[in-house]
């Protein structure tokens, strides 16, 4: 496959009639790609878009949605999710919100197909200008901002080609993981735009879907998640098996891999980095305890506190990243023994535990929470919390789940709901030890009592 960066990819970058995305009983080719960005683009320069919130359910119009935005200059802004809470949030972070569908927003520019030969003329682009920006869960409760640039993306997805492109062949791209994040961007869109294959523009968010929408052959891009409830699946026939499989945003359990393999004929290939990094590390769990290998040009070190240190040829010259991620060496590779911050991994989706508890104590209901993630792995996101006045009257009368299912649901306004909490415990004063601190293994003790009666 011939690899063409990005900034390079319009206008003329592939073949008039080749196909760039196809799925849902549409067909994308390259000539109506160039039209669709140029059209958009066109229109988005008449609305004097500077910085663009782009938010796009379907894939193919993601793409357009970003490459028109790059095509006047516009720097692109990629909320987490599209709960309302959270578009509210970043709304001041952008002229316009670009869509593929209503959002509910005065300032919003629908993403439209545009007929061949229009009036703005497509140019190649300056990989080094051109700029993307995540927003990603912080140890402190406020959302991280993380700008990446077309360089950089371009840089990490070579690498990836050089790694696993003979693998794949000509195979379409597939999967569960959403573009929203730069795992599903990185891997399920711009890949396959950058090495001329296609891409399936559905975000699936169940096996059946995906199943009976993949194309033979395929790639698929999954969460961890996804991987980790193949239940009811058959084995599938050698003809329909995936050329590759590729997962990130938490470790596999090596029994959920080794399912996977059993079912969908292939090892997954998990991805370990994050959105400050990229891709930095893979493994296959070909046997227990696999070490994560870094990608080729990424040097890994271990900071005196255990942590993960790095460089990278996906992050800005001279840069060392110091990340929260503890880990041991080990020859020939790496492994990861948890995070030294209050982030974790709940359904593949990295949680801020500081941004539970702060969006909680806002909340009329409640004087004080503590969020913590239980279990072994730690993927089970409980809250303790302190009702006020307010809150105990409502607790009493709607009894603990449908109190629960409120706050619940307050929380969905910001928060991803595949990462809300799943058990509560409501009590008088949240439990501490002699010197005012909240240790883990208490407030763990505390939730192992309610379960067992004893408290």
């Amino acid at each position: 496959m011939r690899l063409v960066p990005l900034s390079r990819l319009l206008p003329d970058g592939r073949p008039p009639d080749a196909l760039i995305a196809e799925g849902g009983g549409h067909a994308h080719c390259f000539a109506q790609f160039a039209a669709d960005v140029a059209g958009n683009a066109e229109g988005l320069a008449r609305r004097e878009c500077r910085i663009g919130l782009l938010l796009a359910e379907d894939g193919y119009w993601f793409l357009v949605g970003m490459m028109a935005l790059l095509q006047i200059g516009a720097a692109i802004v990629l909320p987490p999710n599209a709960q309302p809470g959270t578009l509210a949030a970043l709304r001041d972070a952008a002229d316009l919100v670009v869509c593929d569908r209503p959002v509910g927003d005065a300032a919003e520019f629908r993403l439209a197909p545009a007929a061949c030969g229009g009036g703005f003329a497509l140019r190649r682009l300056d990989p080094q200008a051109g700029r993307l920006e995540f927003f990603t869960s912080g140890s402190t409760g406020e959302r991280k901002r993380i700008a990446k640039t077309l360089a950089q993306l371009e840089t990490e997805i070579a690498v990836l080609e050089g790694l696993w492109g003979e693998r794949i062949g000509d195979a379409s791209f597939h999967g569960t993981a959403g573009h929203q994040h730069i795992f599903g961007l990185t891997f399920r869109l711009l890949w396959p735009a950058m090495t001329g294959r296609r891409f399936s523009p559905a975000t699936h968010f169940a096996w059946e879907s995906l199943l009976a929408a993949q194309s033979a052959p395929a790639v698929l891009v999954f969460s961890p998640a996804h991987l980790s409830r193949l239940g009811g699946i058959l084995p599938l026939p050698a003809e329909r098996r995936p050329r590759a499989i590729f997962t990130a945003g938490a470790p596999l359990p090596q029994a959920a891999a080794a399912e996977a393999e059993a079912l969908l004929g292939n090892l997954p290939i998990e991805i370990f980095g994050s959105t400050e990094t990229g891709a930095i590390a893979w493994r296959r769990q070909v046997e227990a305890n696999a070490l994560w290998q870094p990608l080729p040009g990424v040097e890994i070190g271990v900071a005196p506190a255990g942590t993960l240190e790095l460089t990278s040829p996906f992050l800005p010259p001279d840069t060392v990243h110091a990340g929260a991620d503890l880990i041991e060496l080990a020859q020939g590779g790496f492994r990861f023994r948890g995070r030294a911050d209050r982030i974790c991994k709940i359904a593949g989706k990295r949680v801020s535990l500081a941004e539970i508890e702060r969006d909680l104590a806002a909340h009329p209901w409640l004087e004080d929470a503590v969020a913590l993630a239980l279990g072994d792995p730690r993927d089970v996101l409980a809250v303790m919390a302190v009702p006020s006045p307010a809150g105990a009257r409502a607790l009493a009368e709607l009894g603990k789940f449908r109190f629960a299912r409120k706050l619940r649901a307050a929380l969905a306004t910001t928060q991803d709901p595949g990462a809300l909490p799943r058990r509560w415990r409501f009590v008088a004063a949240i439990p501490a030890d002699q010197m005012g601190k909240r240790p883990l293994a208490l407030l763990e003790r505390q939730f192992g009592e309610a379960e067992r009666g004893t408290a």
